[in-house]
């Protein structure tokens, strides 16, 4: 007599659909599914350019304090203005936010005097603020082609209302010529590292505050944008980009910064 024994292996994975780790070839799940954290992050926005002597100099000293004291809390984008690292959609978004300086600070959607003290407290209250959406992300780079996933979550009892979502690509790492003011005159360093380096925004909507979020009955929204053309890697180095999702809240003509993941 002739026993068949036939097996079934479940394959294991993320199975629900609205987490970024979803497995549409999961069966049975096995507790890897990703969710937003809730937690609340803040955006300090530089205005910058490497013509500008005091950029290089005191505006990098209090970047670099930020950096170090809220790594995992604050997120610098440098927006450059009137030189080779400039992009419409830094232009686009410091027309949007109004007059600013150069160097200039914006917490959020709030520009601020140039006074490191009361930018730090501005940052101070900005994070202890409850988040009103929670975010996650991820994101790949293969062939010169760069993919991302957001899942934008409503915290309990929010609206939902005329909320956007950008995705900014940022770079670290570039290399190039910036003045910098010393107490003999200014400089320029040849082999100064721009960091934070804002290169576009993925939606390629125009808007630089992205796209409107449409949430479902549960708060959620899940956006994608694939295949995005990368510039070539003697431009952008594929290594040293990321991908920042910001939230905003549109009033009017104006937008408010609401929270962000990076």
């Amino acid at each position: 007599m002739l026993i068949l024994v036939v097996s079934s292996c479940s394959k294991k994975g993320c199975t629900d659909p609205m987490s970024l780790a979803y497995n549409s070839e999961a069966s049975k799940d096995d507790g890897s599914c990703t969710y937003p954290d809730v937690s609340k992050k803040t955006l300090l926005i530089r205005k910058t350019g490497d013509w500008c002597q005091y950029c290089g100099e005191h505006a990098t000293e209090f970047v670099d304090d930020v950096e170090n004291n809220y790594s995992s809390t604050v997120q610098v984008m440098d927006l450059h203005y009137n030189d080779g690292m400039a992009v419409d959609v830094g232009y686009n978004m410091i027309s949007t936010l109004g007059s600013m300086s150069t160097p200039g600070f914006a917490v959020g959607s709030v520009i601020y005097p140039l006074n490191y003290s009361q930018i730090t407290q501005a940052i101070n209250a900005d994070i202890l603020l409850t988040p009103e959406v929670n975010v996650d992300l991820n994101f790949s780079i293969q062939d010169g082609k760069m993919n991302i996933n957001i899942h934008s979550l409503l915290s309990t009892g929010m609206s939902g209302d005329n909320y956007y979502l950008a995705a900014y690509i940022l770079e670290d790492g570039q290399v190039g010529n910036q003045s910098i003011a010393t107490s003999t005159g200014t400089i320029v360093d040849p082999n100064f590292i721009h960091n934070n380096t804002l290169r576009t925004e993925a939606s390629g909507s125009g808007n630089p505050f992205g796209n409107l979020i449409e949430f479902d009955a549960d708060g959620n929204n899940i956006t994608s944008y694939s295949d995005i053309i990368l510039a070539p890697s003697s431009i952008w180095n594929p290594d040293n980009l990321y991908v920042v999702a910001v939230i905003w809240q549109q009033d009017g003509s104006t937008y408010r910064f609401v929270n962000l993941e990076n």
